[in-house]
């Protein structure tokens, strides 16, 4: 499927789209937008490659199925992760190679390296949950002032700061991530022998079986309603993949 000429699948495109859905954590939501699953599958559109974004999407999915930000938790940030990755194996100049020879698809093998630097980045990223956080104190003594006052605590105002810094915060440090992401996706394809890459095709293919063992784990400590859509995830990665 060739790759989409929109405006959205150029870099700077792609990291205001990553950072858009990560606001969702802190600003908006939660109303998972930010989930990896919808991540990777926006990010598959404006490119023109929803196969793998899904597969991207989906199998850092399975990661953290069960790491929800709520309660004031801080989990790790897999939703710039998996953006960082993505838009990295959209920009490598692999995603496009056509598939060689006793050699493997470049575009599967590139895909799977970048979804090894998925966990790195996701523990990274959750501090800028972290430090959007220590904002809000004092935005709310300035907002108690203003009603102790009796002044306009100007809550549109302050939304709208709060909104803009996220949203800055987080696409700078995604077209950083995604940056180093590149070099590190293109270096790892040009010096791999043959022989890695054809494995790295296979794990491709081989990912969305572990997504379905892991769910059989789940099962067997009886937490299947909840674990359901990881088992949805497995079976939509499953057949991205064949």
């Amino acid at each position: 499927m060739p790759f989409s000429p929109s405006l959205l699948a150029a870099f700077p495109g792609l990291v205001f789209l990553g950072a858009v859905l990560n606001i969702d954590r802190q600003v908006c939501g939660p109303f998972m937008l930010g989930r990896p699953l919808v991540t990777g599958l926006v990010l598959g559109l404006a490119v023109g490659r929803v196969d793998f974004g899904v597969w991207m999407g989906l199998s850092a999915e399975l990661l953290w199925l069960a790491a929800l930000p709520l309660g004031g938790q801080i989990t790790p940030n897999a939703s710039l992760a998996v953006s960082a990755a993505f838009i990295a194996w959209a920009k490598s100049g692999h995603a496009s190679a056509p598939p060689l020879e006793a050699v493997g698809d470049p575009g599967q093998a590139s895909l799977v390296i970048a979804f090894l630097t998925v966990p790195v980045w996701a523990k990274a990223m959750g501090l800028i949950d972290l430090v959007c956080r220590r904002l809000m104190p004092p935005i709310l003594s300035r907002v108690r002032a203003d009603l102790a006052g009796d002044r306009e605590p100007h809550f549109m105002r302050r939304n709208l700061y709060g909104l803009f810094i996220n949203l800055a915060l987080s696409g700078a440090v995604l077209a950083a991530a995604a940056f180093i992401n590149i070099q590190v996706v293109g270096a790892a394809v040009d010096f791999a022998s043959r022989a890695v890459l054809l494995k790295l095709c296979f794990i491709f293919n081989l990912m969305p079986f572990v997504g379905l063992l892991g769910m059989a784990v789940f099962l067997e400590q009886r937490s299947f309603p909840f674990y359901l859509g990881g088992l949805l995830a497995s079976l939509l990665a499953l057949s991205s993949a064949v």
